[in-house]
Formats: C-alpha cells, structure tokens, sequence
C-alpha cells in the first residue's frame, strides 16, 4: 500500500496524503493483460472479445487504492479528511457535489499515536490515529498501511509537532489532568468520624 507523505507544510498548514502505490497501477494492468489474453486466444465474436478487455478493466480498476487527503489548518483550527476511489476521481472531473468531507476541530486533539495490526502471512500493518478529548480515536488513513513503523511515527511526530501538544497545559499522552484534578476534589474522611444525628457512630 501506499504510504503517507507531507504534500505541503507551513507554519499555519499541515496537509497530507495518501495515493495508490505503484503495486496498485500493476494490478490494473495485469488484470488488463488477462483480458486482452482472453480477446486475443478466444475465438469469440468481436463484441465479447471487447467485453473481455473492459471487464478486465473495470477488475483492475476497483483494486486501486484510495486516495485520502488529511489537512491540518491553523488558522481555520479545523482538520479535514477527503477520501476519494478512482470512480470518485473520475466524476471529480466534471463535479464537486460528491465530495465527502469529515471535518473536526484541532482544539479537541489531544494526543498523536501509532497503531499496530498484525495480518497472518503478510505481517505487521501500521496506521496513525489522533486521539480526541471524548475518547474517539480517527486514524489519518482510513485503513492500517503495510512498511516501517519508524514512517508512521516521523508522520505521528509531525502531527503533533504542529498541533504543539507538548505546549498545551494539561495535554501529555492525552488528556489526563481532568481525573487527577477530580480525585483533589474530594476530602478524605476518617470513617471514625462518621456519626448520625444523635452521636453515634455510623
């Protein structure tokens, strides 16, 4: 799979990327090949030689990976996450109507992490996700990426790099001074202290 890269950074924007891979394109071709192999050694009519050669196509193209669009910005305090497949892409060029869009605020963002899926025979899968102050966690892709866990982390580092979350009162590895400002609340008292209206103790 395709892994995530900064498309463009500044001091007031964050925007990354996710595009298919180059693995991604060769399925489409080999599932093209295939059915261009079918037209050419089938000694059926012309018609359904085309049917094979676009049937081969359309296979192909429904392998493609997503393309997923994360944009951090600053000055909006706003992050919005854009997935598009390749029919998506394709109807992009002519409207913009169908654009799925997720919108959040950067302000409910408490911590940066990487998480890790283990997928039998093919091995360990990898996806960054942002943590929020109610406790949902939105990963930056929608699905876990296969390759090195140290490329999640670079893109976890960035996120929280501009977020500065290091720099917000209250925030390390997620928002946990609300709990202990809650147990200071409470007064301890002695059990041997506990009487009812008449003296006696409880």
């Amino acid at each position: 799979m395709g892994g995530v890269r900064v498309r463009e950074e500044t001091d007031e924007q964050l925007k990354l990327v996710k595009e298919p891979s180059l693995q991604s394109f060769g399925i489409v071709i080999a599932f093209m090949a295939c059915g261009y192999g079918a037209a050419v050694y089938s000694e059926d009519s012309s018609l359904w030689k085309l049917v094979y050669v676009v049937s081969g196509l359309f296979v192909g193209l429904a392998c493609i990976e997503d393309w997923e669009y994360c944009d951090f910005n600053r000055t909006t305090n706003e992050l919005r996450q854009k997935r598009y497949t390749v029919y998506d892409k394709i109807l992009h060029l002519f409207s913009t109507k169908n654009d799925q869009i997720v919108v959040t605020s950067l302000s409910d963002i408490v911590d940066v992490e990487v998480e890790e899926q283990y997928v039998r025979y093919f091995g360990n899968t990898y996806q960054t996700v942002m943590v929020y102050d109610t406790g949902i966690r939105i990963g930056v892709t929608e699905s876990f990426i296969y390759g090195n866990k140290s490329d999640q982390e670079a893109i976890a580092d960035k996120i929280r790099t501009f977020l500065r979350l290091g720099e917000r009162p209250g925030v390390v590895n997620g928002d946990t001074s609300s709990s202990s400002g809650d147990e200071e609340d409470f007064e301890h008292v002695d059990p041997e202290e506990l009487k009812d209206d008449l003296g006696k103790p409880l």
